[in-house]
Formats: structure tokens, C-alpha cells, sequence
């Protein structure tokens, strides 16, 4: 009869382990929809963003680009496809990469003056700004 609790009792211990280390599917998509409105709200934003003219005799500023970033990233605990279509949506969208290697997707936007982004690293399920900054021929090109 001990022996037999014994064998039960490890058993369960070793079911409660698993448990316990192997996250389940559905564990790991409880943020995503979070996500999503997340990328959604900053995509809306920086449309609104890149689409104003500025003068060419007035000097860019790369600051609300960078109070938009802080405002939005980092976040985590995201699937990486509804991210990516969400991103998708934004007109200004330049580029989708993706590194195989280093299992992460680059996402950048710009208009003809400055590009921004983001970056997804599948592994640790986490989105992070890539900052903004000037397209060269900016200056030169009035």
C-alpha cells in the first residue's frame, strides 16, 4: 500500500513538473489581442505622423517620432502574424524582413524625410523600437 501512494505521489510530481515548465498554447496567446491594439494605435499615429507636410524652409524635428517609439514599445507576449498584418495596414510601410538566423522580423515605414520601426524577435515573443531617424536625401533634396 505505500509503496503504492509512493509510486502515485511521484507520479503526480512528475505531471505537475511539466506542467509547471511547458507553457500551453493557449498560456502564450493570452496577450496577443493586447498586441494588436497596441501596433494598431501606433500605426494609426505615426500615419498621422509621416503624412503632415512640413516646409522645406522649417527643420525637421525627429522628437515626436521618439515620444511616439517610447510611447508604444517595448511590449511582449505577442504572436508574430497578427503584429505583422497589422503593420501591414499603415501606407507608409517600407519594409517586412525577416533573419532567419536570429529569428527576428524588421519592420520599417517611412515617408521621403525620416523612417522608423520596429523590430519582432520570435524567440522571446517581443516587439521594440528601432528609433527613427533621417532618410539621407532629405536634406539635400528640398
Amino acid at each position: 500500500m505505500c509503496k503504492k501512494r509512493f509510486d502515485l505521489t511521484r507520479w503526480a510530481a512528475a505531471v505537475a513538473l511539466c506542467c509547471h515548465v511547458t507553457p500551453t498554447p493557449s498560456a502564450l496567446a493570452d496577450n496577443t489581442p493586447a498586441c494588436v491594439a497596441r501596433v494598431s494605435a501606433y500605426v494609426s499615429e505615426l500615419d498621422q505622423l509621416l503624412s503632415t507636410q512640413i516646409p522645406w524652409y522649417r527643420p525637421l524635428e525627429i522628437g515626436p517620432y521618439n515620444e511616439l517609439n517610447r510611447k508604444y514599445f517595448p511590449f511582449g507576449g505577442c504572436d508574430g502574424d497578427p503584429i505583422l498584418i497589422e503593420a501591414t495596414k499603415s501606407r507608409f510601410v517600407q519594409v517586412i524582413g525577416y533573419n532567419p538566423r536570429a529569428r527576428y522580423y524588421l519592420v520599417r515605414f517611412s515617408n521621403k524625410d525620416v523612417t522608423t520601426g520596429f523590430s519582432y524577435d520570435v524567440k522571446e515573443r517581443k516587439v521594440e523600437s528601432l528609433g527613427a531617424g533621417w532618410v539621407r536625401d532629405s536634406f539635400f533634396n528640398p
